[in-house]
C-alpha cells in the first residue's frame, strides 16, 4: 500500500452512505416502512375503498406497498385535508414522504405530526433526526424517538430491543458528527453502543459505529477489529444462514466461502456494507477484504459511481494503477447523472447541499470534481513512480 495514503484524500467522506437515509436505522434494508403492515390496509375494501379517514390512509399505505407511490402520498395527503388535526395522518404522510418524497416536504409534514402527537409514535422522531440539516436538533429528535422506544421496551412491546439498537446507534453518530471535540462525546458514544449491542445481539451495526468512534479517537487497532467483529457477523448471519447458535461465532472471516455472495442474501444494507468498506480502506494494510466487499456490491448494483470510486482508490492503494484508471473513468462517467450515489441511481452522495456551478449541466458537484482530480493525478503520478523504477 505504498500509494494508498496519497490518494486516501479523494475518498468519499464517512457517512455519505448513511445521509438521509431511507427506512430504518439498523444497519438492514428497510423496503417497507415500519408500522405499514401495523396499521394494516384491509384488503376486503380494496385500494381506494372509500373517503373516510381510516380508508384514506389504508388505501396510501396498500399502493405504497405495491410500489404505486403517487397514489398512495395523494391518498395521505387527501387524509391530512380531511382531518387537519388528525396526528395518525400527517404520521403516515410524513413518514410516506421520508421514503418516497422529497426531504424538505417530509420534515414540513413530520414536524406537524410532532405537533400533534409528541407522546406517541417514535418513527416521526426518528426521520427527522435523519433529515434535519441542524445536527443537534437531529440529535435532539433521535433523542426523543429512543425515549418512546424506551417506553415501549418497558411496557412489554418484544419488537422494541431491535429498534432500541438502531436508534441508539443513530443517536452516537449524530453526536459524533456535531461535536468540537470527540472527547467531549466519547463516554455518552460508548453508553449508546453497549446499549445497542445488549439490545440486540445479532445486529452487527453496533460494532461498525464503534469502529468508526475508535477511528476519530485514533484508536486504529481497536476500530479494525471492532470492525473485523461486525463483518465477522453481517457476513455469517446472511439471509437464511446461520444464526447466533452458529459454532464459527468470533471466527476469523472465511474471505473465500463468501465470495459468491449474492444480491438480498445479507442483513444488512448496500448502504451499511459500503460504509464498512470506506473504513477497511482507512484502516487495514491490505485492500483484498474492502475490494470483496466492493466488488459484491457491484453485483447487486453496477450504477453506484460512489462504488466505483472506491474501488479506483483500492487498485490503487494495490499497485494496479490501469484497473484503478479504469474504475476511475467509469466513476466519472456516472457521477454525472444528477442526483445519484450510494443514496440514489448514478452518481454522488444526494442532498450533500453543493451544486455544479461551471455551468457544465453535468450535476456534479464541484467538491466531487476536486476530488476525483486530485485522486487521478495521485494515480497517474504513482504509475510514472512505478514504471520508473
Amino acid at each position: 500500500r505504498a500509494f494508498h495514503t496519497r490518494a486516501a484524500a479523494a475518498m468519499p467522506p464517512h457517512g455519505s452512505a448513511k445521509k438521509k437515509k431511507k427506512g430504518g436505522r439498523d444497519g438492514k434494508d428497510r423496503g417497507k416502512r415500519s408500522g405499514r403492515g401495523a396499521r394494516g390496509a384491509d384488503h376486503s375494501r380494496g385500494v381506494g375503498g372509500g373517503s373516510s379517514l381510516e380508508n384514506l390512509i389504508d388505501s396510501g399505505n396498500e399502493h405504497l406497498a405495491m410500489d404505486r407511490v403517487r397514489e398512495g402520498l395523494a391518498d395521505l395527503r387527501r387524509a391530512c385535508a380531511l382531518v387537519p388535526d388528525n396526528a395518525d395522518a400527517w404520521d403516515a404522510y410524513g413518514t410516506a414522504l421520508a421514503e418516497f418524497g422529497h426531504p424538505d416536504d417530509a420534515v414540513k409534514v413530520l414536524k406537524r405530526a410532532a405537533q400533534l402527537s409528541p407522546d406517541l409514535g417514535y418513527e416521526k422522531f426518528m426521520y427527522l433526526g435523519q433529515l434535519l440539516d441542524d445536527g443537534e436538533a437531529a440529535a435532539t429528535c433521535t433523542r426523543r424517538g429512543l425515549a418512546l422506544i424506551e417506553y415501549q421496551a418497558a411496557h412489554g412491546d418484544e419488537d422494541a430491543a431491535e429498534r432500541m439498537c438502531g436508534a441508539c446507534c443513530a443517536l452516537a453518530e449524530q453526536l459524533m458528527g456535531v461535536a468540537e471535540e470527540i472527547d467531549d462525546v466519547s463516554d455518552e458514544c460508548d453508553e449508546l453502543l453497549r446499549r445497542a449491542a445488549e439490545a440486540d445481539r445479532r445486529s452487527a451495526e453496533p460494532l461498525q459505529v464503534l469502529a468508526s468512534l475508535r477511528v476519530l479517537q485514533g484508536r486504529s487497532d481497536e476500530a479494525l477489529e471492532a470492525l473485523r467483529q461486525s463483518m465477522a457477523i453481517w457476513r455469517r448471519d446472511r439471509k437464511g444462514g446461520k444464526g447466533d447458535d452458529d459454532d464459527t461465532a468470533g471466527d476469523e472471516i472465511d474471505e473465500e466461502r463468501f465470495a459468491t455472495e449474492h444480491e438480498g442474501e445479507y442483513d444488512v444494507s448496500f448502504e451499511f456494507r459500503f460504509e464498512c468498506a470506506k473504513l477497511l480502506l482507512e484502516l487495514d494494510e491490505s485492500t483484498d477484504a474492502a475490494m470483496d466487499v466492493l466488488e459484491e456490491l457491484l453485483e447487486e448494483r453496477d450504477d453506484v459511481a460512489d462504488v466505483w470510486h472506491l474501488l479506483a482508490l483500492a487498485n490503487h492503494g494495490c499497485c494496479e494503477f490501469d484497473r484503478a484508471l479504469e474504475m476511475l473513468d467509469r466513476a466519472e462517467s456516472l457521477y454525472g447523472i444528477e442526483g445519484g450515489g450510494v443514496g440514489g441511481p448514478g452518481g454522488g452522495p444526494p442532498g450533500d447541499g453543493e451544486t455544479d456551478t461551471d455551468g457544465n449541466g453535468t450535476g456534479l458537484a464541484d467538491g466531487v470534481k476536486a476530488d476525483l482530480a486530485e485522486l487521478r493525478s495521485a494515480i497517474e503520478e504513482s504509475k510514472a513512480s512505478w514504471n520508473g523504477e
